[in-house]
């Protein structure tokens, strides 16, 4: 039963004050890595009284934002200025002018210090090439797929990098490693695009589970009827958001749910789903009773050691006090599910 509906994290937590308020400014110096290990550290034991059983990277306290936390570490790409994301935060936009080429890690800082605190419970996210290609400008690359593969070839060395530095410390122990792509649908004539740079990211990568986050998309069906043509081991996905709020596990109650009958048709690879059962995006939390809904709907449709349970995307929109309690009541509603198929 160990290995049925793990619960984990994906994303994004809202930091303490004391970091958010001083982030930029003192970004990079000595006070800045002990407020965010600081931080690590605070929000690693929220993560474990909720329950958790995977801890991310402890709400990525190291880093703003997806996109302008890896391409300030690229080389061959200038800032013009900020754009707005979908939570109403800005980040720098840039262009690619020539070449790419890493000009720092994107996180061994982070997983360095997550390693030294001995956690090995985690899972590290990091921005899919795909949604870095879509969200840059191009004046370099000759076209999308081009661009999509270049980024796709700086992310293959960052996470075989990464994979050195876990492999020193936990060397027979599989690294998580989550590829965050909320573009990956947005045009659904390039899932070809898809593919072939998500399958170089992780190309010649071994003893490593992968999986792969995309929130808010209009249509998931794009994205399953390729799914077993990536080199993934699961989807982290969003269905809460889509879904009502009343009780019941039929479909008129469950319509957030109703496409994963098409995921389990076409899941030829029995790859794993992380269930979005909690919205990330409202104060509402979630009663235990109507997060068990949306699993035992589940339920219906795939086994349960191929069902995990997370929120849809990262919390950072949300405080720290309810984004707890909609992960604890996640925990709850898990053990009462589980002590119910026992």
């Amino acid at each position: 039963m160990n290995n049925y509906l793990i619960s984990q994290e994906i994303g994004s937590y809202r930091k303490p004050k004391e970091l958010s308020s001083v982030f930029h400014k003192i970004y990079g110096s000595d006070e800045f890595y002990r407020l965010a290990e600081k931080a690590t550290i605070e929000t690693v034991k929220e993560f474990e009284k909720a329950g958790l059983n995977n801890i991310g990277v402890g709400g990525e306290m190291f880093r703003w934002e997806m996109y302008e936390h890896q391409a300030n570490r690229i080389n061959g790409i200038k800032f013009y200025g900020p754009v707005r994301s979908f939570d109403n935060r800005y980040y720098k936009k840039g262009s690619i002018i020539e070449d790419m080429g890493i000009k720092e890690s994107y996180h061994s800082d982070e997983l360095k210090f997550l390693l030294s605190q001995n956690y090995e419970n985690i899972k590290i996210p990091v921005t899919g090439p795909y949604t870095m290609m879509d969200w840059s400008f191009n004046e370099h690359y000759n076209d999308r797929y081009e661009t999509a593969m270049a980024f796709a070839g700086l992310l293959n060395n960052e996470i075989k990098d990464l994979k050195k530095l876990w492999d020193s410390k936990f060397p027979n122990k599989k690294l998580q490693i989550q590829l965050d792509e909320p573009a990956t649908t947005t045009h659904p004539d390039e899932m070809n695009i898809v593919v072939d740079s998500l399958n170089k990211s992780v190309e010649n990568i071994d003893n490593c589970e992968v999986s792969i986050h995309v929130c808010y998309s209009s249509d998931y069906k794009l994205l399953y009827d390729v799914m077993n043509d990536i080199k993934i081991d699961g989807l982290n996905l969003e269905f809460a958001n889509r879904d009502t709020l009343e009780n019941g596990i039929d479909d008129s109650k469950r319509i957030g749910y109703q496409d994963l009958k098409y995921f389990n048709e076409l899941n030829d690879k029995k790859k794993f789903i992380g269930l979005g059962v909690t919205d990330v995006h409202i104060d509402y939390v979630e009663p235990v009773e109507l997060i068990k809904d949306r699993i035992n709907y589940t339920l219906k449709i795939l086994p349960p050691d191929l069902i995990r349970l997370n929120p849809d995307c990262g919390l950072r929109t949300r405080s720290r006090e309810i984004s707890y309690q909609k992960l604890k009541n996640m925990d709850i509603a898990k053990k009462e599910i589980l002590k119910e198929i026992e």
